[in-house]
């Protein structure tokens, strides 16, 4: 009995084997867990084309958005765990969910493995004009300084990506100011533009609200400038080390063979590697990545840590 156990495991790895070297042999489903037009919509149709080409099978691409994400993370979940269902992500559903939603089903690094990231993204330090006319950082600061907490920030959500990034902004500044939540990032930007509010971190929504003049571009939070907002500075060049939490990435559900991971992540990493690939990326305004699934694990479980810290230490404060 022990020697047919033993048979029977061995053939078992070997049929897997075959399976995992003749795969992929269908197309493969890459789920989009926000609506069309979006930013993880944006970069995954970029790369679809070049990563099907590399495979040999073409990918289909399904928006499946609601709940910041969770409906298409919930649909990944529950496919099969053959490679053939994948998923495109974003921090909030893997690290700012799961640590600020008493719903959030899932364990990021247990129930999840990682493909890569595509793209590290940005925001924008916007402020009213009124605070200051030319966007100068050491106007908005010393304003700040000269009243701690007078200052309303906004952000577009209690707990979110834009909310914990300010926190630890504010922190690097030395300064203090009031945080007010929204339902989203146009209710913000329209107080940030009327005066309500002094000052955001903000995404590419701003970007009409900057163009008409209604608010001030100070710093953009990438590690070098975008083509899209050429003048505007990093905050790295006045002098802020600092830079967002913003990309996007691709997940697989946890039980996919290591060798079909693998065969994706190779894959995207060299799609992400084309010149055609990359410069379709920094148009957008992004900073193409491509690292490999090791790095990307230690990144979520990393921020994981770094954000639960601040939720512990009380910089973050969670409104119900």
């Amino acid at each position: 009995m022990t020697y047919l156990k033993k048979a029977l495991a061995v053939l078992a790895l070997a049929v897997a084997g075959s399976a995992s070297a003749a795969w992929p042999e269908k197309p493969i489903t890459l789920l989009i867990p926000f609506p069309p037009g979006g930013l993880a919509d944006a970069v995954s149709r970029s790369l679809a084309e070049e990563v099907g080409r590399t495979l040999g099978q073409p990918l289909i691409l399904e928006n499946r958005p609601g709940a910041n994400g969770r409906i298409g993370l919930e649909q990944m979940a529950r496919a099969p765990k053959d490679g053939y269902t994948i998923a495109a992500t974003v921090p909030g559903m893997l690290i700012f969910q799961p640590l600020t939603e008493k719903t959030y089903k899932f364990d990021p690094l247990k129930d999840f493995e990682p493909i890569t990231i595509a793209v590290d993204t940005y925001n924008v330090l916007v402020t009213n004009p009124r605070v200051s006319a030319t966007g100068d950082l050491r106007e908005l600061v010393a304003k700040a300084k000269a009243q701690p907490g007078a200052m309303n920030y906004g952000t577009p959500g209690s707990g979110s990506s834009f909310h914990f990034n300010t926190v630890v902004l504010l922190d690097k500044l030395g300064i203090k100011a009031t945080h007010v939540s929204y339902k989203g990032e146009a209710p913000a930007l329209i107080d940030l533009a009327g005066g309500s509010i002094e000052f955001m971190l903000a995404g590419q929504s701003a970007r009409p609200y900057i163009q008409d003049g209604k608010i001030k571009p100070i710093a953009v939070t990438s590690r070098q400038r975008v083509g899209i907002l050429p003048n505007v500075p990093t905050l790295s060049e006045l002098g802020v080390d600092f830079k967002t939490d913003g990309w996007v990435g691709f997940i697989a559900p946890a039980g996919v063979p290591k060798a079909v991971l693998d065969r994706l992540s190779e894959a995207f990493r060299a799609a992400i590697k084309l010149p055609k690939v990359r410069e379709q990326i920094a148009t957008m305004g992004y900073e193409p990545v491509g690292n490999s699934r090791e790095e990307f694990r230690s990144l979520v479980k990393d921020r994981l840590e770094h954000y639960r810290a601040l939720i512990r230490s009380g910089s973050v404060k969670l409104e119900e």
